[in-house]
């Protein structure tokens, strides 16, 4: 399937990482891989309800949830996201078609709400961190999860800076994107009152082959034609930046991981 985007209508569904972009699965799967070991490092440390009702908030390909129906076996775990095509073949969840931005959930639905990768995207993202701390229940836990981009901005090579730049502005005008945000969460549970804060941040690097650097080549390659549509970019820049990856003695940090989490009292 391929992609029919208008560029001149903001927002998640129409700009190049819709999901309806021929690449956008795989793009999907090289994020999980980088994230899915500090999800899952994450949901370690929490101490559950029995039984508890988890939310897996814009769950993306949905591999996070489908390891949160396997290591709580009596959990019932609900996955949403606003295209839901990548989760259907999931066993042992719950799929709903859910707009984070403007969908609501009963007061008090579960004991674990979780977004990975997700607020950075939304203009309404401080208002979402508020509705979802109502929908959990006493003890509840809210587990957010993002990425920011300012490792790239002082990175010392400037094509590696000006390609950087150029997706975060694209980021920004096509999606409404803030991929400077995720720096800020840990203060942003804590000025909600949520108690047992915690959190942990991963460095991602590209030119060294890990999974950040798989990630963050296939998100700038899905980004191409918008960025040479926009005149954000020349071809030049894109082939350099190609060949700068794949230079042996280039490698720089590239992104921080984000996970902050803080239990409702």
């Amino acid at each position: 399937m391929t992609l029919t985007v208008n560029l001149d209508e903001p927002g998640y569904t129409s700009s190049f990482l819709a999901d309806q972009h021929a690449g956008q699965l795989a793009r999907l799967r090289t994020l999980e891989r980088v994230f899915d070991p500090l999800s899952q490092e994450v949901f370690d440390q929490l101490v559950l309800a029995d039984k508890p009702a988890i939310l897996d908030l814009g769950a993306g390909a949905g591999s996070l949830a489908g390891w949160l129906s396997q290591r709580y076996p009596q959990a019932s775990v609900t996955a949403t996201d606003i295209d839901t095509r990548f989760l259907t073949d999931i066993l042992g969840i719950r799929v709903l078609t859910h707009n984070a931005a403007t969908d609501d959930f009963p007061v008090a639905s579960f004991d674990v709400v979780h977004a990975r990768a997700l607020l950075c995207h939304l203009g309404e993202r401080e208002d979402l961190l508020t509705r979802a701390i109502t929908w959990l229940r006493p003890g509840g836990w809210l587990v957010i999860e993002d990425v920011s981009l300012q490792p790239s901005l002082s990175a010392a090579n400037p094509l590696f800076r000006k390609v950087a730049q150029a997706g975060i502005t694209l980021l920004e005008q096509t999606v409404g994107s803030d991929m400077l945000w995720a720096a800020t969460l840990p203060d942003r549970l804590r000025d909600r009152g949520l108690a047992n804060l915690g959190h942990r941040t991963l460095e991602g690097r590209i030119g060294d082959n890990s999974p950040a650097d798989t990630f963050w080549a296939a998100t700038t390659a899905q980004a191409g034609p918008a960025l040479l549509k926009r005149g954000l970019l020349e071809q030049d820049d894109l082939d350099g930046m190609t060949r700068l990856r794949a230079d042996p003695a280039f490698t720089a940090a590239a992104l921080t991981l984000v996970s902050a989490w803080g239990q409702v009292v």
